[in-house]
């Protein structure tokens, strides 16, 4: 009598998984997915300390102790609450319609309410149905549309009297004040100050004082966030953060991920910009 599947099949942590392994399940998880794609081990290694997952709360499940499928997950604390972010869930093609997703929840909800976290958050994109409906039946609900843009700079820039230098002291309050949205997990405050080392951050200044900035990451070439000061706006500001961007990166193509769908004039910025919207997500949110 052969083995039953799912008797065979372990839910446990992976905080003891190689990197190897987990881009391997990683990249088989992904190579048939709505939209296709294979990440380098240092793509992955970048994305894990990007993102701030942590392997401890992190979830396999194994199958003969080879891992089948995972959620990656990622915590922080802000205003009070303690939010956990899946950053990536995947299960190689051979294992799936066996609920694999529901049991590693039902693993590691437990962990999280002993750990006190408030919500869980996660992107799914567009269209990919069979995970949306997975993701409603496990509580969680469609909170927001989120754009994402990619393309090369093409921007006529005005002649404008503002100066464009790197920005030092980041005083996060100030740069708060000139946003009509919030960011999503990965270009939120806690995941910016993690990789600032690895990020560009540039200041629009008039008269010493500051009416806008960008954020730019030339290792992976997306842009994390851009805005300007209400009071200074359609005066070519942005369009020259956004111009220099194109000019430091020799006119590579750039990305702009997860922007608010109701952010019409962002949207319309990046149109103008020579940048398009390739693919849509929706954010997800569960209260524990």
């Amino acid at each position: 009598m052969g083995l039953d599947i799912q008797e065979a099949m372990e839910i446990g942590n992976l905080n003891n998984i190689s990197t190897d392994e987990l881009l391997s399940v990683f990249n088989r998880s992904f190579s048939d997915y709505i939209v296709p794609f294979h990440l380098s081990r240092e793509q992955l290694e970048l994305k894990i300390i990007a993102d701030k997952i942590d392997l401890n709360l992190s979830v396999g499940a194994f199958e003969s102790g080879k891992l089948a499928g995972f959620i990656l997950n990622a915590e922080k604390e802000e205003d009070g609450k303690r939010i956990a972010y899946n950053g990536g869930t995947g299960v190689v093609p051979e294992f799936r319609g066996q609920g694999l997703v529901r049991k590693m929840y039902d693993y590691i909800l437990p962990v999280f309410r002993e750990r006190k976290t408030d919500m869980l958050t996660l992107e799914v994109i567009e269209g990919n149905n069979p995970a949306i409906r997975a993701y409603e039946n496990l509580g969680f609900k469609i909170v927001r549309k989120l754009l994402c843009f990619n393309g090369i700079i093409n921007l006529e820039e005005k002649s404008i009297n503002i100066s464009i230098k790197e920005i030092e002291n980041v005083q996060w309050e100030i740069l708060q004040s000139f946003w009509d949205i919030e960011p999503s997990w990965q270009s939120s405050i806690m995941v910016l100050e993690h990789i600032r080392q690895s990020c560009t951050i540039l200041g629009a200044y008039k008269n010493e004082q500051l009416k806008g900035y960008i954020i730019y990451n030339p290792a992976v070439k997306k842009v994390y966030q851009i805005a300007v000061d209400q009071n200074s706006r359609r005066q070519g500001i942005g369009t020259k953060l956004l111009g220099t961007i194109g000019q430091m990166n020799g006119g590579q193509a750039v990305s702009v991920n997860n922007v608010d769908d109701t952010s019409e004039n962002t949207s319309a910025f990046l149109n103008a910009a020579g940048l398009k919207n390739w693919v849509s997500q929706f954010e997800m949110k569960k209260d524990i």
